[in-house]
């Protein structure tokens, strides 16, 4: 009698391995199937000895029809690659569990590992490839960027860039836009949002590569934001909602999130995703449940952002820069604004988008040294964004 074989398919995020020769019928039919979210993943440029280091949620899912037993969760190659948080520990069919992986360059340079998952179960596995660029910023050229809408008719209705440390500045660093009122950025692409046209433009990040109707059928979009898997955006309507789709622009859904009250910003960390309403913020969990319209009441935001501690907004009430905890507590005023119509912040700076003045303005993150000044000539800005 001949010995039982046993077969394993391999495919980007998961592999499945079969039984036995007798059994391979029974087990392909309910096998279980594990896919990590996002795959594959580029943390992008990040300074060495950054603090604090940039983190990075995936889920794990079990999306075929049987148990994974124990799971064991690895993560094989650069040491700069470490899981902060594992809730892993077994999955049934359809259930789902998150890992936490932070990026710490410890030199300059690419670096990369494999977020690994394997159930002893029918022996399923997950792998995730991720990579990321360790850089040091103020040697050389200075680290990039810093970005804009021109709303205004100055320079036209353009995307303006500079350095990190303002210098630079090319105020039709892409051009064709149709009132952008919002832009964001991620390791691989600028995005932008057409009022006029109810689009969501994106550019490769030296400005090649222009499609202005990257995503098509938003409702006068005042905002955007992206993280590893989606891209978010605030359809500024009577009754408004934000909208999602992937980051290949597939899987729209311009009602993600419903019940907004004329949203102007939108912005999203790791757990939740927040936006500006008339005279609140909003906020919701990254699937879009749980949302509350009134997470923090009382403010005028034309534009959020958040961080790993605050959430950040620009004031139109009080032409201030403002902050509150994540919990929406200690709600505080840092630093004044001409008009401010966008913020956004980095692991050292806020950055705000000044309509007033048509200037970007800069200060620390608890609001000293501000400089209003920071980038002139940007032409009725409404909008900032900053290299993750």
């Amino acid at each position: 009698m001949r010995s039982a074989v046993r077969r394993a398919v391999v495919v980007t995020g998961a592999v499945v391995v079969a039984g036995s020769a007798a059994g391979v019928a029974a087990a392909s039919a309910r096998p279980p199937v594990l896919v990590f979210s996002p795959a594959p993943f580029d943390y992008g440029q990040v300074n060495v000895g950054q603090t604090p280091a940039p983190t990075q949620v995936f889920t794990l899912k079990n999306t075929g029809a049987s148990a994974t037993g124990a799971l064991t969760v690895t993560l094989p190659g650069s040491s700069e690659f470490t899981s902060t948080t594992d809730t892993c520990s077994s999955l049934g069919p359809g259930k789902s569990c998150t890992v936490t992986v932070q990026f710490a360059p410890m030199a300059t340079g690419a670096a990369g590992a494999t977020l690994t998952a394997v159930g002893k179960k029918r022996a399923a596995i997950a792998t995730d490839a991720l990579t990321g660029t360790g850089t040091v910023t103020g040697t050389g050229t200075p680290a990039c960027c810093i970005y804009w809408a021109n709303e205004g008719e100055t320079t036209g209705t353009t995307i303006g860039r500079a350095n990190l440390d303002g210098t630079g500045a090319n105020q039709s660093f892409i051009t064709g836009a149709s009132e952008p009122t919002g832009v964001a950025v991620d390791g691989g692409h600028i995005y932008w949002a057409n009022r006029a046209t109810g689009t969501i433009g994106r550019a490769n990040l030296d400005g090649t590569g222009v499609d202005q109707d990257f995503i098509t059928g938003a409702s006068s979009p005042e905002g955007v934001a992206v993280d590893g898997s989606h891209i978010y955006w605030a359809n500024n309507v009577a009754t408004g909602t934000i909208g999602r789709a992937n980051l290949d622009g597939r899987g729209i859904n311009e009602d993600f999130i419903t019940g907004a009250d004329d949203p102007i910003g939108v912005a999203v960390n790791a757990s939740h995703i927040y936006w500006g309403n008339v005279n609140s913020i909003g906020d919701a969990n990254l699937d879009g449940r749980n949302a509350d319209q009134d997470f923090i009441t009382g403010v005028f935001p034309e534009g959020v952002a958040v961080d790993a501690s605050h959430i950040y907004w620009a004031d139109a009430d009080t032409f201030s820069i403002s902050e509150a905890n994540l919990n929406g507590t200690d709600v505080a005023s840092i630093a004044a604004g001409n008009g401010p119509t966008g913020v956004a912040v980095d692991a050292s700076h806020i950055y705000w988008a000044n309509a007033g003045t048509s200037t970007i303005g800069r200060a620390n993150l608890d609001g000293t040294d501000a400089d209003q000044n920071f980038i002139t000539g940007a032409s009725f800005p409404n909008g900032v964004a900053v290299s993750p």
